[in-house]
């Protein structure tokens, strides 16, 4: 078929949005179903065009409200609806007003997610349910004439196979596919685990006899259902699958809309399962329905939560892997630096296509065949530092792999049991076990800084403001002041002869002979730091008398050894020149200037206002050191140093939000690698509550009778309602009652002792009690 020209949109509803679209058989048509609308349009060059409002009036029930929609693919004045309500209508086009909804069947019990028509049989349909049903109807009676009991909570999908006639596929919210046929209804004839997550939708490809599923945990699996099931292909995506529909003429093209957070609507090529192969990107809400114009592989309908209906031209769809960078590098732990780039592969060019290209095009120009999209390769450099320029030998350590470094941390780490101290030393050595070592570096500082005594007794606070600062300073003054009888021990009779010198030089050894008096303790001339010193206001009031306030310059007196007093107060020496150079210059007045200060100049200094003196605190900087770990990829370490550190982490300036967002990463990080119990202590120490609640959701275990697969309810344990009868309880093996660990299979619901099961499907593969093919690990 020939391509569409353009893009087209829609609004088709102000009051409410489609849940699903469908396309009669001739692709004419488009039928579009929610909870408020109920519409028919016909599909022309330039738009929409509105064919009949099936929900007319104001008095409309329930059975209005539609979840999903469905054409026959025989007869296009047939089409049907599943409602919110559980009730699946038929509607008959051909009719006019009210009788146009021909027959309502009211056989499930709760919500109906699904409907479908027959390919051959333009009779019959079958629907999938909330309650756990899949129900067939035939539209020549007014109940339903078959149910389908899948053994799970929900129904999500359910699609007739292209390829056997009576054989249709159900997706389920326990993350199980089954295979059923119209003819056989009393067991299903596959059933197994598809995804870690409900499954909302599925489709068949219409050569290959393959099976496309899209679940909550944010991937689309491609299974080969010749023989045993086995798994092809996996898409992964950035949100909740709701839809997939493979693309006509296309072997390995697949469309995918999301169930929230994306809005986009992308085309995949499953041999490429990481960068969509184009993306339509048109709707400003969730996706809701898709469906390709017949065989045409150029143009998708759409519709959306933003109460539009789309038909996107393939060539207007944007491509993710032209905007995509063909180069990327990275550092890592040890200072090394990996740098990749695209490498463009072509196609191989067959002989016959050799022989329809031009001899003299050849020769002007190279022939490699177009560039394919799955054909996607990269080269990869790495580069190394050397040890002396890293501090590390590495030498000294057997090189990892970074999966191995997370999992040796992640069970080897230590957060509680011991000292703060303890716990650091211990988690610095595995760190430095496992080639982190700013990691272990930081562990170390931790030690330092939180885990000492020094730190227990002194009580940081976090200061925002300067007058919490000032009046911190004054609480500390008087433990920082210096005794008067030391300030009284100077020599003020020391030989003065170089103070009129300019050199200086001199001053500076003198200034270095003072410091270094001043720590020697074997009778010696001692000075204090004079660069520190604080004095309390007692102090300051008791050393200063009327005697000597003509020495007060400028509010205070200066405090040092008298060489440096008098070098300052003469304007020919070189220190003078220097700090007056590097105060601001103040209009002095000559018969002030010309005053020379008297002798025995008292060394004490007066402030009208003591400075706030800059104090160093820990907490930010750790909190800095944190952040930085996880900028790296490392959120163990900077979750573990939170955890580890307890009451002390309230100092660390880190919002909770981002503390969360840490602890979801590295829970989610320890669920793929399948390390439950490492998952388990983290969410236990968790502080904050929505972490705490991860370890309460999702921990009910659904199990089944093996005798008549309807779920085991209520408070009985391995009791059968309906079967009245205990004999799930018993292993499968020996007969006897499960007392302690009991494993069972998904599929048929037979268990028994795990050790008994171990040993027998250590060589089988079949069930002892029906048959069944089951897959333990």
């Amino acid at each position: 078929m020939l391509e569409e020209s353009f893009t087209i949109s829609m609004r088709i509803c102000q009051e409410g949005h489609a849940n699903a679209l469908a396309l009669n058989k001739d692709y004419s048509q488009i039928a579009v179903a929610g909870r408020s609308l109920l519409k028919l349009y016909s599909i022309e060059n330039d738009g929409f065009t509105e064919v009949c409002n099936m929900r007319g009036g104001k008095n409309q029930n329930l059975s209005y409200s539609s979840n999903d929609v469905a054409w026959s693919a025989l007869d296009s004045n047939i089409l049907a609806t599943a409602a919110t309500n559980g009730v699946v209508s038929v509607w008959d086009l051909s009719k006019f007003g009210r009788q146009k909804q021909l027959l309502v069947y009211n056989d499930h019990e709760r919500t109906a997610h699904t409907v479908t028509f027959h390919s051959g049989e333009a009779n019959i349909l079958i629907s999938g349910s909330q309650d756990g049903t899949i129900k067939c109807f035939d539209t020549r009676c007014d109940k339903a004439i078959y149910t389908f009991y899948s053994n799970s909570e929900s129904v999500r999908d359910v699609k007739f196979s292209p390829h056997c006639n009576n054989v249709f596929s159900a997706v389920s919210e326990n993350g199980t596919v089954q295979l059923w046929d119209l003819r056989r209804g009393e067991k299903c004839l596959l059933q197994f685990t598809a995804h870690s997550g409900p499954i909302y939708t599925c489709d068949w490809h219409s050569t290959n006899n393959w099976l496309a599923t899209g679940s909550r945990d944010k991937q689309i699996k491609v299974w080969n259902m010749d023989g045993k099931n086995s798994l092809e292909y996996t898409i992964h995506t950035i949100a909740v699958v709701g839809r997939v529909k493979w693309r006509p003429e296309r072997t390995y093209h697949i469309a995918s809309c999301a169930l929230v957070v994306d809005y986009s609507i992308h085309v995949w090529d499953i041999r490429r399962p990481f960068i969509p192969f184009a993306s339509f990107n048109d709707h400003t809400n969730v996706t809701t329905g898709i469906a390709w114009k017949g065989n045409d592989s150029h143009c998708l309908l759409s519709t959306s939560k933003d109460s539009t209906i789309y038909k996107h031209a393939f060539k207007d769809a944007s491509r993710p892997a032209i905007k995509a960078n063909s180069q990327g590098a990275s550092s890592g732990r040890g200072g090394d630096i990996s740098f990749a780039d695209k490498k463009k592969v072509y196609s191989i060019i067959t002989a016959t296509q050799m022989m329809k290209i031009n001899p003299l095009i050849a020769r002007q120009k190279s022939i490699n065949g177009t560039e394919q999209f799955h054909i996607a390769e990269s080269n990869m450099c790495r580069f190394l530092l050397k040890s002396s320029y890293t501090g590390y030998n590495a030498d000294n350590s057997v090189p990892l792999k970074e999966h191995e470094c997370f999992f040796g941390c992640a069970k080897e780490l230590i957060f509680t049991g011991k000292k703060l101290g303890d716990i650091c030393d211990h988690n610095a050595m595995v760190s430095r076990k496992y080639g982190k070592h700013n990691a272990t570096t930081l562990w170390n500082f931790i030690k330092v800084l939180y885990a000492s005594n020094e730190f227990n007794k002194q009580k940081y606070e976090h200061r925002n403001s300067f007058s919490k600062q000032k009046n911190c300073q004054t609480s500390r003054r008087s433990t920082h002041a210096i005794n008067s009888d030391v300030l009284m021990k100077w020599d003020h009779h020391e030989n003065n002869s170089g103070i009129g010198s300019a050199d200086g030089n001199e001053l500076k050894s003198q200034d270095e002979d003072a410091l270094l008096d001043a720590s020697d303790s074997g009778g010696k001339q001692t000075y204090p730091p004079y660069g520190s010193v604080i004095l309390s206001e007692t102090q300051i009031l008791t050393e200063i008398t009327f005697d000597n306030f003509d020495v007060l310059r400028n509010g205070f007196i200066y405090v040092g050894p008298p060489d440096f007093t008098k070098a300052l107060a003469f304007p020919d020496t070189a220190l003078h020149c220097d700090v007056q150079a590097a105060r601001p210059q103040l209009d002095i007045k000559a018969q002030d200037r010309a005053k020379s200060p008297p002798p025995n100049v008292p060394a004490i200094l007066k402030v009208n206002h003591i400075p706030p003196i800059p104090m160093w605190e820990p907490h930010q900087f750790i909190a800095d050191a944190l952040k930085l770990q996880n900028d790296v990829g490392d959120v163990q370490t900077a979750l573990a140093v939170l955890i580890a550190m307890g009451e002390s982490r309230k100092y660390l300036p880190i919002e909770e939000s981002l503390i969360e967002h840490w602890f979801q990463t590295y829970i989610d990080q320890l669920h793929r690698y399948q390390m439950w119990n490492e998952a388990c202590t983290v969410i236990n120490l968790a502080w904050i509550a929505s972490v705490q609640e991860l370890n309460q959701k999702s921990t009910t275990v659904y199990t089944n009778c093996g005798d008549c697969g309807r779920p085991l309810s209520g408070s009985a344990g391995w009791y059968c309602q309906k079967c009245k009868s205990m004999r799930s309880s018993k292993c499968s093996i020996c007969g006897l009652i499960v007392r302690g660990v009991y494993a069972w299979c998904q599929g048929c619901s037979h268990g028994g002792h795990i050790e008994h099961l171990m040993e027998y499907f250590s060589n089988r593969s079949i069930c002892p009690i029906c048959g069944h093919l089951c897959e333990y690990n």
